[in-house]
């Protein structure tokens, strides 16, 4: 049962990063796509260096759990991030993010443009760092709790 939480994990968040790429490549074309595909490939490599250390498919459960809490954890932040700034604060905080590829001038579609961009940037970057940690950080082993 764990297992199949932590695959669906890692399904929704190439299933998230996947389509905010698509979402963002019918507005951006050239090298500013290579650009905005950027972080989503860097987290890419990093699940992939996770799992070839193995840290994400461990026999030892507590491992399996860290890495599943950290997924979960930075994508419902930036679910919650983008519905409060879409909600509450009138889209001030994706706002700079969207006009670095000049996609502020879309007012009709900003909600899903600021998902879009929560996606494939602000995701990717959240993972990134949290993976950083779990590289760095030694697996805890099965009497993690006991010492």
């Amino acid at each position: 049962m764990r297992r199949a939480l932590t695959f669906l994990l890692i399904l929704c968040t190439l299933l998230f990063w996947s389509m905010s790429l698509w979402t963002l490549s019918a507005r951006v074309s050239g090298t500013d796509f290579l650009w905005c595909a950027l972080p989503a490939a860097a987290g890419l490599l990093m699940m992939i260096g996770l799992f070839a250390s193995g840290r994400i498919f461990n026999p030892v459960d507590r491992v399996r759990r860290l890495f599943s809490a950290v997924l979960a954890t930075t994508l419902l932040v930036v679910i919650a991030c983008v519905y409060a700034d879409v909600l509450m604060l009138n889209g001030v905080i994706f706002e700079k993010l969207l006009g670095i590829f000049n996609l502020g001038i879309f007012i009709d579609s900003r909600l899903i443009l600021t998902l879009a961009c929560a996606g494939a940037w602000v995701h990717p970057v959240l993972f990134i760092v949290a993976g950083v940690g779990l590289l760095c950080l030694p697996p805890p082993s099965d009497n993690f709790f006991r010492q």
